[in-house]
């Protein structure tokens, strides 16, 4: 992947980031984010991407306190997309925008329950 691409990849993932964090909160008209998505095949591409040792990396040992801490950056479904995308690109996994939304999945049934 060239620079020019992974430039445009961070941008992207970026923009959708901004636009979910601006977004109210998820109301009871709007359809499930995550429908559709495989659980289990969240959590094997969360394991198989080390994201838990990144996050340990980051939270001084302790993986599930990026999701689970008093100050934590997603309230809702959207942000949870989209900081999922962010995590994804920047760390230049190719994966699918499917793909993502399996992880993202995954982290709601097991953190944030999100409905």
């Amino acid at each position: 992947m060239t620079a020019q691409s992974r430039i445009l990849r961070l941008a992207c993932a970026t923009a959708a980031l901004m636009g979910a964090l601006g977004a109210p909160a998820a109301g009871a008209a709007e359809t499930d984010p995550f429908h559709g998505a495989n659980v289990v095949q969240g959590q094997k591409f969360y394991t198989d991407l080390k994201c838990a040792a990144c996050h340990a990396e980051r939270m001084m040992g302790q993986a599930s306190a990026m999701y689970t801490r008093a100050d934590r950056k997603v309230h809702n479904p959207k942000q949870l997309l989209a900081f999922t995308q962010m995590c994804v690109t920047q760390l230049n996994h190719d994966l699918f925008p499917e793909e993502v939304k399996d992880i993202a999945a995954y982290l709601n049934q097991t953190y944030y329950k999100f409905k």
